[in-house]
């Protein structure tokens, strides 16, 4: 009989990209380190932070000597999507879930998603959370156990905990197989690119009400600062996901989805008053102009400075948003 030793796979493998998260990377990696869920493949991903993070991360790892832990360093940074990309490589789990490294989960959160995996043999599991945000606490939990095709093209549900990649696992040869990348190299709406297409393949989608996250909406993150990148990335993002639902055959179930994606995503550039923001909005999805009436996050005011910027003559509408703006 060979003597050799079988190695068991990791029932998941958690994926932590980190960069400059000093203040917070001790209460992340304590909490997955005291998992209740034994095998768990736990890989941080080092998007050369530079600061104090590895050294705190690996104090806590050495409390935690049983735990199976790789530690992985990029040779540059290149952004969450190519880390997160680096540890799906190195994974072996039979599942894998990501967690952002300002953040935190509960003690049962993995058991919990893996149990409920394995009974009702599903390609993806997700749960509620917590979101952190001013000293204030909102639970935000899924409406339904099982995914609809109806939600994936529903705007009001696109992002958030539907959207979200940490709050969920994903069997990993699934997540391989059916990963288009639509979301790599964007700062914007990486996640919700990402499950999209696995949503639509999955056979079995299983979603449980208990808040297990904790999502702490840090104001110093990338995601919380405007920046002409985050528009050109969610402009690219609308486009990559436009193309995708054309080529699976979605045209028509994703057509208000997308008219409203391509209002969102340059929306925050009427914020900012400016000729070129201006010339850049008018120039930027303009077929999307008909959707403006229905798109959900305005008031009525709002719709109208919308219409009224899109119809008249340059210079009067730069006029009327600066008016609008004071």
């Amino acid at each position: 009989m060979d003597n050799q030793q079988i190695i068991k796979a990791p029932k998941i493998s958690v994926i932590v990209p980190f960069y400059k998260v000093e203040r917070y990377i001790e209460k992340c990696a304590s909490s997955l380190m005291q998992q209740t869920l034994e095998d768990l493949e736990l890989i941080f991903v080092d998007d050369c932070s530079g600061d104090k993070s590895a050294d705190i991360l690996q104090k806590v790892i050495d409390r935690y000597p049983t735990r199976d832990v790789k530690v992985l360093k990029m040779e540059q940074n290149s952004g969450v999507s190519m880390a997160r990309a680096r540890g799906v490589e190195m994974a072996h789990g039979e599942y894998i879930g990501f967690c952002d490294s300002d953040d935190w989960v509960e003690p049962e959160m993995y058991r919990t998603l893996y149990e409920a995996a394995i009974l009702h043999k599903a390609d993806i599991v997700g749960c509620g959370f917590v979101e952190h945000k001013e000293g204030r606490e909102t639970f935000i939990q899924f409406d339904e156990e099982e995914d609809k095709e109806e939600k994936v093209f529903s705007f009001n549900l696109f992002g958030s905990v539907y959207g979200a990649l940490w709050n969920k696992i994903v069997r990993r040869k699934f997540f391989i197989e059916h990963n288009e990348h639509l979301g790599d190299g964007l700062s914007m709406w990486e996640d919700s690119l990402t499950l999209i297409p696995m949503r639509l393949k999955s056979l079995k989608s299983v979603f449980l009400s208990p808040c297990l996250y904790h999502y702490n909406v840090n104001e110093n993150s990338n995601t919380m600062k405007f920046s002409m990148k985050k528009v050109n990335d969610s402009i690219e993002a609308t486009k990559r996901l436009e193309k995708y639902f054309q080529q699976e055959g979605y045209y028509t179930e994703s057509a208000l989805l997308i008219n409203f994606l391509k209002i969102n995503a340059k929306e925050v550039l009427l914020r900012f008053p400016t000729q070129e923001n201006l010339q850049l909005w008018r120039n930027t999805f303009p077929e999307s102009q008909s959707a403006i009436w229905r798109y959900p996050q305005w008031n009525m005011l709002l719709k109208l400075r919308a219409y009224l910027v899109s119809v008249l003559p340059f210079d009067l509408a730069l006029m009327v948003l600066r008016w609008m703006r004071k």
